[in-house]
């Protein structure tokens, strides 16, 4: 089983929030925050030298924690490939297009490196990619989203799941399993073995991309939707309760519908 993994930015995570708040207000849910906290908000949009007095800074922390990674609706997200365009860059493309058929997104490649938001390099062993607007913090000379095992001579039906599934984590989506709908009660023993033995992940690696959950209020997270294209596969084996999920090649009808409400289509006056 090939799997796909989320890198993480910096660990930085008021970093973190300062790029997605910068690129779209709403990345950062408001609703419960405090005076105190709102105050420390209004600080970090104008006065940013602010986050050096350590009281400020503990409460930009905690906000941090509810901060989503969506870009901006109805805009191109311009693409560099590294090494160049060609047929594989195209097959990319147009797969990762099948987003923009349900959401206000756009994809278009460029070879400027300095005008692309995402960076797309082909380096074997792995794919991966970095969530949403955390590709903004990553250096200019670095790809965002890479594709480890995108050959000729892999199935059509596989190499479209790997690039809607990587162009879903570029877009701000998380994996399914760690949707706050999910609760998996996982066979945790077996499935660090499991990665370990197969894929030399770390413990850490498998606590971010598999058993951490993400929090209500940091995320827009339907209701489980095991068919999802950005749920893992998982076998009955890697719990305790014997639920799993099914390996998914296409977009499901509840991905089609929350990435258009994630990114309608605005009417500009």
């Amino acid at each position: 089983m090939k799997v796909e993994f989320t890198k993480e930015l910096t660990g930085d995570a008021f970093r973190d929030l300062r790029i997605a708040v910068n690129e779209r207000d709403n990345n950062l849910i408001t609703e419960n925050f405090n005076a105190e906290q709102i105050q420390a908000l209004e600080k970090l949009k104008t006065r940013p030298e602010h986050i050096y007095l350590f009281e400020e800074y503990r409460l930009l922390l905690e906000m941090s924690a509810q901060t989503k990674k969506l870009w901006k609706p109805n805009q191109i997200l311009k693409i560099y490939f590294f090494g160049g365009q060609d047929n594989r860059t195209k097959r990319v493309l147009d797969y990762a297009s099948i987003w923009s058929k349900h959401c206000s997104i756009q994809f278009q490649a460029t070879n400027s490196i300095e005008e692309a938001q995402l960076r797309i390099a082909f380096q074997a062993p792995s794919s991966w990619s970095y969530i949403g607007t955390d590709a903004l913090g990553v250096p200019r000379n670095e790809p965002t989203i890479n594709f480890g095992w995108l050959s000729d001579d892999l199935p059509e039906r596989d190499y479209k799941q790997v690039v809607l599934h990587e162009f879903g984590h570029a877009l701000g989506l998380i994996h399914e399993h760690q949707s706050p709908a999910a609760s998996v009660k996982w066979n945790k023993y077996l499935v660090y073995w499991h990665f370990w033995e197969n894929h030399k992940w770390t413990k850490a690696d498998v606590d971010r991309n598999i058993f951490q959950e993400f929090e209500t209020n940091s995320t827009q997270h339907s209701a489980l939707d095991r068919l999802s294209i950005m749920g893992y596969y998982i076998p009955t084996q890697f719990t305790l309760d014997g639920q799993e999920f099914p390996m998914n090649y296409d977009l499901s009808e509840v991905d089609k519908k929350y990435i258009g409400e994630l990114y309608p289509n605005l009417i500009l006056s």
